[in-house]
């Protein structure tokens, strides 16, 4: 399916201990925390330095120094700098199966079954001001370091404080009806939003235009272009170059091809308005970028 392609293909963990823990990550480009994308594992991103503002799906949450977010399976998710200082933040990100066990049993059915279908929905925003936030921001903070001193019995630790995590959360979750009636409104949004940018990720090449991806989403141009800003925090054409941009880095990191031929390659028609848009969103020249680059340590970008 083409909306696949938007999904993140990084492997967290493995079969035996499909957690990854990412610690001490700094925004990647200007104001981006993280780029847009979804994944089939469930993320705790806890921001150390400085503050930022997430969408998850429909949702857009401000995050301070000290502050946590939570992020179901499925759900897009993006993040932005909030104000000047520079952001830090740390992430786990796990999949359900970690939470499962041998036999369907009562945690199972009462608490995980829920959790992970999505009929019960879990506080996004995780605050040291609530009791329960408090508890969990523990949690976190020792999965952080259990990591960091790469401890003996962290596999074992980590699972279970991410059950008392989910323990602390279950009395907030609320569940995903209203009036008895599952709410479709935000879902059919969300995957209307999976369909575009998959689209563009596989269309970015090639001269878009605003109808097809207004068609894609099945909106008029208007009501497309207000969407689409809403939810990505960038007008279709702002992200469509930062896409290509960010391929464009791809491309210089690993490829000796010319620079003219990189910017047609990711759908530049003019090498001037490539070299102009680049510097925008990384603040230097291509060939800047590249003579940077193969100067320092290679760390690929998170998406997480």
């Amino acid at each position: 399916m083409e909306r696949e392609r938007l999904r993140e293909d990084r492997v967290h963990g493995d079969a035996m201990y499909p957690v990854s823990v990412y610690p001490d990550i700094q925004q990647l480009d200007g104001d981006i925390i993280l780029d847009c994308h979804w994944h089939d594992e469930m993320e705790f991103t806890m921001v150390t330095q400085g503050s930022a503002v997430f969408q998850i799906d429909m949702n857009t949450v401000e995050v301070q120094a000290g502050e946590a977010i939570f992020v179901n399976r499925g759900e897009i998710h993006v993040g932005h700098l909030k104000g000047t200082t520079p952001c830090v933040f740390s992430s786990i990100v796990f999949s359900p199966e970690l939470l499962g066990s041998r036999t369907f049993d009562t945690i199972q059915e009462k608490f995980i079954h829920p959790l992970v279908h999505k009929t019960l929905v879990p506080p996004n925003h995780i605050k040291p001001s609530d009791a329960w936030g408090q508890e969990i921001l523990l949690y976190l903070q020792r999965i952080f370091a259990e990591h960091a001193t790469n401890s003996e019995t962290c596999e074992m630790s980590t699972k279970a404080y991410l059950y008392l995590i989910f323990a602390q959360m279950f009395e907030h979750m609320r569940p995903a009806t209203t009036n008895g009636i599952l709410s479709t409104g935000s879902h059919d949004k969300v995957e209307r939003l999976k369909s575009v940018l998959s689209y563009i990720h596989q269309h970015y090449p090639e001269a878009l235009r605003l109808k097809e991806l207004a068609d894609e989403a099945n909106m008029s141009e208007g009501h497309f272009c207000r969407f689409f800003k809403q939810m990505v925090q960038k007008s279709p054409v702002d992200y469509i170059n930062y896409y290509r941009v960010q391929q464009a880095c791809y491309l210089l990191e690993n490829t000796d091809h010319k620079i003219v031929d990189i910017a047609m390659d990711v759908g530049f028609e003019h090498l001037s308005y490539f070299i102009t848009t680049f510097k925008k969103h990384k603040s230097t020249t291509p060939s800047q970028y590249r003579k940077m680059f193969y100067e320092k340590v290679d760390v690929e970008p998170m998406l997480i």
